[in-house]
């Protein structure tokens, strides 16, 4: 039997700019509530990209609350039994409570230290209060591991409800207009089969405008070459503060990006590119090169170009993949979206991903001359 949502048993509703008004139930408004959640108010979903693109001041908090309302939509949509729609939008809410200061960028440098977002956030549901509320009406542990079943495909599948969020919500908040996709339309096209979230043939048109859209808000956004730089400093002064010990990486869990900094402007180290963060003083771009393949080597580059120029040299290697795994049910079976639609094909045949070679301004030219000539060599 199908999920009644309109006898959910709501106590109030969030008025949210994209998904309109969000109907919360006692539970969920019980963990959002909780101070693990509260301090994702202080996770911004974009890192250090508002230094770009000044809308960009959104947080992990309010994505969290529109990834749980599309989950709820798609449940609805495949008709979920009642039971298995409440834990998976209690999942959608919780899925980013693992999420450190700076978001990727932070996790990129904290996580061989304390694990990526998603142990994290399978710790944090398993502990303390959150572990409490849940319990109430829920096998913790099967909250903490919905991501890893079939149900979590609803939430992380390239076609779910964490990455049509995000899509519409950056796209929002930056004012560029490449992110806005037919949510409905997608949510109505999806089904399971064989335990996987498949997208239905009459879908394809709205799963083309969504791998399109985020192809384009990687390259407009996610790699601006702005914001790139200023995650790479990010990242330095963070890798500097833990090396002096300034930084505990543990207690980068209980830290908002705001309170990161201050602590990253407080250690004698990483104090300059902190700075450069909080006063906008950027290193520029002096070089780059598609040799993408040669990111294992990102810190011994950026050691011989320092001390070849005599100065500060940083590398920054794009970390993404523009791949995707999404299935179509076609009347031949299930096929690669790639193999059924001409433009998702030609749009993995694009690679434009590049190194980029960041320095102080006035030190572009003679880094540009040699790190030319040394991944020229490499």
């Amino acid at each position: 039997m199908a999920a009644d949502i309109s006898r959910y048993d709501w106590m109030i509703k969030i008025r949210d700019p994209l998904h309109g008004s969000v109907a919360i139930s006692e539970l969920e408004e019980r963990i959002l509530d909780c101070p693990q959640m509260q301090r994702l108010r202080g996770i911004r979903q974009l890192a250090a990209a508002y230094l770009v693109y000044p809308g960009a001041n959104h947080t992990r908090f309010e994505h969290s609350i529109g990834t749980m309302a599309l989950a709820d939509k798609i449940c609805r949509e495949l008709r979920l039994e009642k039971e298995e729609t409440q834990m998976v939008r209690v999942a959608a809410l919780l899925h980013d409570i693992g999420h450190v200061c700076f978001s990727h960028e932070g996790e990129s440098i904290l996580a061989p230290y304390i694990g990526d977002h998603e142990k994290i956030g399978r710790k944090m549901i398993q502990e303390g209060q959150i572990k409490d509320i849940i319990s109430e009406q829920y096998c913790v542990k099967k909250i903490a591991n919905v991501e890893n079943g079939p149900l979590g495909k609803i939430i992380s599948a390239d076609i779910g409800a964490d990455r049509m969020d995000y899509l519409l919500r950056d796209s929002h908040y930056t004012g560029v207009a490449y992110g806005v996709i037919d949510a409905d339309r997608l949510s109505s096209c999806l089904e399971f089969s064989e335990k996987e979230l498949v997208l239905q043939e009459r879908g394809l048109e709205a799963a083309e405008s969504l791998l399109v859209a985020r192809y384009i808000m990687f390259f407009t956004v996610y790699l601006h070459k702005t914001v790139r730089i200023a995650n790479r400093m990010l990242q330095r002064a963070l890798e500097l503060a833990i090396e002096g010990g300034h930084i505990r990486p543990k207690d980068a869990l209980g830290m908002t990006d705001a309170q990161m900094l201050q602590a990253l402007l407080e250690a004698k180290e990483s104090r300059p590119y902190a700075e450069g963060i909080a006063y906008r003083r950027l290193y520029k771009k002096a070089y780059s090169s598609p040799k993408v393949e040669l990111a294992q080597m990102q810190k011994e580059i950026e050691e011989r170009l320092s001390s070849l120029c005599g100065c500060d040299v940083l590398v920054d290697f794009p970390s993404v993949k523009l791949g995707t795994s999404i299935n179509v049910k076609t009347d031949e079976g299930l096929m690669p979206i790639s193999k059924c639609s001409e433009l998702v094909a030609s749009l993995e045949k694009i690679r434009r991903l590049e190194a980029l070679v960041i320095c102080q301004e006035k030190n572009t030219k003679k880094v540009a001359k040699k790190a030319e000539e040394l991944f020229a060599s490499l």
